[in-house]
């Protein structure tokens, strides 16, 4: 327990440029209960066993594929439906449009000889551009050399081709309350609220969203 970090994206009165509104979204009961009673360390440690151990069993997984007779024609996507809060923003849980909540896991691999990528994927290759897993439909269909669907999101394979490559979309997510959603663009992030107070932070230079520039 001596060697769990704190997350670094915690400030105390983060919150105190942002609405009434979203002060609300962001202080939930479980952070302050959890400060209360001295858990925050231990949540953080539960936390980071959990992840390992989904971790280990992802691992079993790829092995077992490996292993198998469809190791060179099976694609493999990993991702998650959310974040989640440590603290960050006085916050603990999902259900906000920061990054913590907002932000996923997207990691793919495609074999060679997948009509849509007949080179498939390098190993190792990062991209930063800004995608939304709603596009995995459309990636997936024209990675089987499927005709499009109707899918109106754009394909991620330009990005599998080429992790630099030109891509004119922006990623938005939308909250449950009608009104509030977030836009994210390669180093920028807006955020709209259903009461109509906003958010807009520098990410290359600001990366937990501590200074709100919507004023600016």
């Amino acid at each position: 327990l001596d060697q769990v970090q704190l997350p670094p994206g915690y400030k105390e009165n983060d919150l105190d440029d942002l609405s009434a509104y979203v002060q609300k979204v962001g202080k939930n009961r479980y952070f302050a209960h959890i400060r209360e009673q001295g858990q925050w360390k231990r949540g953080v440690q539960a936390y980071l066993a959990s992840i390992t151990y989904a971790d280990a069993m992802l691992g079993r997984v790829l092995d077992a594929l490996e292993k198998s007779p469809n190791r060179d024609n099976t694609i493999v996507v990993l991702w998650s439906d959310h974040g989640w809060h440590l603290g960050e923003k006085q916050h603990w849980q999902k259900f906000t449009m920061w990054r913590a909540s907002t932000r996923v896991p997207l990691i793919m691999r495609v074999p060679q000889g997948v009509p849509g990528l007949p080179k498939g994927t390098e190993p190792g290759g990062r991209c930063s551009r800004p995608v939304n897993l709603v596009s995995l439909f459309s990636t997936l269909t024209e990675l089987s050399g499927l005709p499009p669907q109707g899918s109106q999101e754009p394909s991620l394979v330009p990005l599998l081709k080429d992790p630099s490559a030109n891509w004119p979309h922006a990623s938005i997510t939308y909250h449950h309350d009608p009104g509030t959603y977030g836009i994210s663009g390669e180093g920028w992030r807006y955020i709209h609220y259903a009461d109509g107070s906003e958010e807009l932070y520098d990410i290359g230079a600001d990366p937990y969203e501590w200074e709100n520039l919507v004023g600016k």
